[in-house]
């Protein structure tokens, strides 16, 4: 069999992990990639299980000859790998999310690499003001959110590629990713829940923009060689409206916990956001992890407006068989389950 052969950097993170896992179900070739000091007794176990078509190699993504060695023959790079801690500084959001996006990139240009797909985040488009079924032609918003500006400045490296067609390019911007591994957001939140001090903010009617990580693998696999993908971008949700109430009571309901009943207004939510912006830099990072609930991208999450159009991802790429809201949390909202 004549599989297609597939580089997948974040190996094992959220989206990585899962998605060489996904793939090589479906009977492609995949290569993953890990950095040297990552966790890897999971991904070893999806190795064990699926040998004859995926391995793994452990790489800086600086260290672009190595990269580019090690995807000779592959056709597709997926780039997962990203900085998603919401108080990681400037310094490090660069090095990895900015300068290692270009690394990745050259070093599959480099290889002979027909397609590369980045994977961005609808953050780009969202700012901290309230977002409604905003497709792909608005432009990227600066913010005072770190981590969104330097996925704004990887869109630009990998979108650069559209005018000099070195090689083809994909974006795709998911909302917030939930499943089984996820272990950025949703953690916070349940710990939060469980010790009675989640709140909701102001207008708790308002959209969020989450995505179950299987239906961002789903939309990964359409965009493989899709020749409709090249030079594109495409937003990526669960295509629901769920609300920050909803969000909320799920999460709750399935863990068997009290439903969160403290509302605070959005200007008290705000000054609480700013107010930890100013502290955290200041504290140890067990402080830091302590505050992360009170991030801008928490705020994001939260207190803002966040629908999205993504009629553009289901003409293009298919993207119309979507595991639900409801099944998604459910599956990985039993992996919390004592």
């Amino acid at each position: 069999m004549n599989r297609i052969k597939v580089f997948v950097t974040g190996a094992t993170g959220t989206v990585g992990l899962y998605l060489i896992k996904y793939l090589a179900e479906k009977g492609y070739s995949v290569i993953g990639c890990v950095r040297p000091s990552s966790d890897k007794d999971e991904l070893n176990n999806i190795v064990q299980n699926y040998s004859d078509r995926l391995c793994y190699i452990e790489s800086d993504i600086r260290e672009i000859g190595r990269l580019s060695d090690y995807m000779a023959d592959c056709e597709v790079v997926v780039h997962t790998a990203a900085a998603v801690e919401p108080y990681s500084n400037w310094q490090e959001l660069k090095r990895v999310n900015v300068e290692g996006t270009e690394n990745v990139l050259q070093a599959a240009i480099a290889a002979g690499v027909k397609q590369f797909i980045h994977i961005s985040s609808l953050s780009v488009i969202t700012g901290d003001q309230d977002q409604f079924k905003v497709n792909e032609e608005q432009i990227p918003i600066y913010s005072r959110e770190p981590y969104a500006n330097s996925k704004i400045e990887a869109e630009k490296i990998v979108i650069s590629q559209v005018d000099v067609r070195c090689i083809d390019v994909t974006i795709l911007r998911p909302g917030f990713i939930y499943g089984p591994s996820e272990r950025t957001w949703m953690p916070k939140l349940i710990q939060a829940m469980k010790k009675g001090r989640a709140m909701l903010v102001g207008d708790t009617k308002k959209e969020t923009n989450v995505i179950y990580v299987e239906n961002l693998c789903r939309a990964i696999e359409s965009s493989i060689l899709n020749a409709k993908a090249y030079g594109q971008i495409y937003n990526l949700t669960d295509g629901q409206s769920v609300s920050k109430r909803l969000l909320f009571d799920t999460i709750c309901d399935e863990l068997n916990l009290p439903r969160v009943s403290l509302i605070i207004p959005a200007f008290a939510a705000r000054l609480l956001v700013e107010s930890a912006s100013v502290v955290t830099p200041l504290v140890p990072n067990y402080f830091k992890n302590k505050l992360a609930r009170y991030s801008r991208a928490a705020y994001r999450l939260v207190a803002v407006n966040q629908g999205f159009d993504i009629s553009k991802a289901e003409r293009d790429l298919g993207y119309v068989e979507r595991i639900s809201f409801i099944e998604g949390m459910a599956k990985t909202l039993s992996t919390w389950k004592m």
